[in-house]
């Protein structure tokens, strides 16, 4: 006979299954609702960037209107001044039904360079006047209709009413153009030869990281106890890098990946040593990684900047509308976000190196250090208070601090460096938060357990508490950077324009220069204030740059979180 006992257990373990099914099942639905959104999100964000051509209708004729017009005008021509075809002409489908059957006629369009050349379009009951017709750039013309019917009109081929000069972009075609050289571009290589050799370096190191082969370990045995010669080496190599590519980008990463490989090198080869002394095969890649110092960290922060060197070096990838084009207020699609580009990354990159490094320092010395005072909890209500301030009261105080000049104000003017100073300012009290939170989650045993050893309070926090709470710093941070970067308002307080024709000075705020600055979130707000449809698009095509900007620092971020925490699983 089962004891009463026995009974409760049962049932209690069948209501915590059933409880964590439950749960379970809730945040996977819940996820997928989410995810769901997002989809749904980003694809209305990226139907506008795929163009429209000209649409329409034609009224119907009637005894008081005898004839219907529908007007029709092309910014730009479609052939060159001595008559070359650049782009394919226009093509113009016209449908209608007459009672008996349905009709459709197609008219190719041809803009010529030549002003005030017309041909109207004439469509009566015997059909259509032409089925071709040359226009003038800027040239109004007109379809006429004498049916009693409605006309439908829709273009089908061709660049679009508003192309620019190039007579780009064609209908069904994405706003944005690119082009990718890989390696060569016009029998050109498309980086310096010493930055191509650092990359296949960086190449070579991550694989010997990652996936080694004995055959190359075993020729590595050669270089033992020549470490030193390897660094210098390679630290030359990266110096001569910067110079004969000329401190370009790509000069930075070429030196970055001589840099990153000398270290890995450099561990591999110590590693290695290590298995020797011990009389073991250096060849033996599953002791070997674990005779390595630091590998996992080499390794992520050697993948880290391959794939970003990737992008730069044996890749060439133009796109107009981010690195050359300005904004253009007569034309919406030969316009561009270059300026709201560079000024969004610097303003983001000032606001991640004033916010973080403080806040993180504060919530370590509010949960750490700090007694709990009526001082400190004055200032845990403060900080907790400013994570629900709205923004625009942030700009506010960025007017006031750093823009205007005069009292406690630094005078840096409507700058690139007030801006960010401004949203580092705006994040700081999300990250004190996430990062106290993080620390609390550490468990009080293992600051007991690193005192007993004799580690001071410095050795406990550093090497100890830090690390554990890592993942969850890491998370906070990456919801401060997700909010400030799509933030507009306090921007506009602070003296961001809509139209800046030059690049971003982030330091013109100190040193002087051109203060004017703009970022993509103030580009994408002016862009939909307009009524023309092309600027929605453009508005639409600056959305999606905006994204794959932040899912790009996301996921920085995100790899970040995720090493320490496996270093903390480990």
């Amino acid at each position: 006979m089962k004891k009463d006992i026995d009974l409760l257990k049962k049932r209690n373990r069948k209501r915590r299954d059933l409880m964590e099914r439950a749960g379970s099942t809730g945040l996977a639905l819940s996820g997928f609702i989410g995810l769901m959104f997002l989809s749904v999100l980003v694809w209305q964000i990226a139907v506008p960037t795929f163009i429209e051509g000209e649409t329409g209708q034609i009224e119907p004729a009637s005894e008081f209107i005898p004839v219907s017009e529908y007007v029709l005008k092309w910014d730009h021509p479609t052939v060159t001044d001595d008559g070359a075809l650049i782009g394919d002409p226009v093509v113009l489908e016209l449908t209608w039904d007459d009672g008996e059957t349905e009709r459709t006629h197609s008219i190719a369009v041809t803009v010529t360079s030549e002003r005030n050349l017309r041909e109207d379009i004439v469509i009566n009951a015997s059909g259509v006047s032409t089925e071709a017709v040359e226009v003038g750039k800027k040239t109004k013309f007109y379809i006429q209709s004498s049916l009693r019917v409605p006309v439908d009109i829709h273009q089908t081929s061709g660049p679009v009413p508003a192309a620019d000069e190039t007579g780009s972009p064609t209908v069904s075609s994405f706003v944005i153009s690119a082009d990718v050289s890989v390696v060569v571009d016009d029998g050109r290589f498309v980086s310096h030869p010493l930055t191509m050799v650092a990359w296949l370096m960086l190449v070579f190191v991550v694989v010997l990281l990652s996936y080694p082969m004995p055959a190359v370990l075993s020729a590595m045995e050669a270089l033992l106890n020549r470490q030193a010669t390897i660094r210098y080496t390679f630290y030359g190599l990266a110096a001569g890098t910067l110079v004969l590519a000329g401190f370009t980008l790509e000069a930075w990463l070429g030196a970055g990946c001589w840099t990153v490989s000398a270290v890995g090198l450099n561990r591999t080869l110590q590693g290695m040593e290590r298995l020797k002394s011990q009389g073991r095969d250096v060849i033996q890649f599953d002791r070997l990684k674990h005779s390595i110092t630091n590998r996992e960290g080499v390794l992520m922060w050697s993948r880290m900047l391959l794939v970003f060197s990737t992008l730069f070096i044996p890749l060439l990838i133009d796109v107009p509308f981010l690195t050359e084009r300005y904004q253009d207020i007569f034309q919406p699609y030969a316009s561009g976000i270059r300026s709201a580009f560079f000024g969004t990354i610097w303003v983001m990159g000032i606001a991640m190196v004033v916010s973080m490094p403080v806040s993180i320092g504060a919530a370590i010395y509010l949960e750490e250090y700090a007694a709990p005072t009526k001082t400190t909890k004055l200032i845990q209500a403060l900080v907790t208070n400013l994570a629900g301030v709205p923004s625009i009261v942030f700009g506010m105080f960025g007017l006031a601090i750093f823009v205007k000049q005069g009292g406690i104000g630094l005078g840096l003017g409507p700058s690139i460096l007030a801006a960010g100073l401004t949203m580092g300012v705006m994040a700081m009290p999300i990250i004190v938060l996430a990062s106290q939170e993080a620390l609390r989650s550490v468990p009080t045993s293992l600051r007991e357990s690193a005192y007993g050893v004799g580690c001071t309070q410095w050795q406990v926090t550093r090497d100890h508490v830090l690390p554990s709470a890592m993942p969850g710093i890491m998370t906070g941070s990456i919801l401060a950077m997700s909010r400030i970067m799509g933030e507009a308002a306090p921007l506009v307080v602070v003296g961001a324009a809509a139209l800046v024709l030059f690049d971003p000075e982030p330091l013109a705020g100190l040193l002087g220069g051109n203060k004017g600055f703009t970022v993509i979130p103030i580009q994408i707000y002016f862009w939909t204030s307009e009524p023309e449809h092309a600027w929605h698009s453009m508005a639409a095509a600056a959305s999606i740059t905006l994204i794959l900007l932040l899912a790009a620092m996301n996921s920085v971020a995100i790899v970040l979180r995720q090493h320490f925490r496996k270093r903390l699983n480990s």
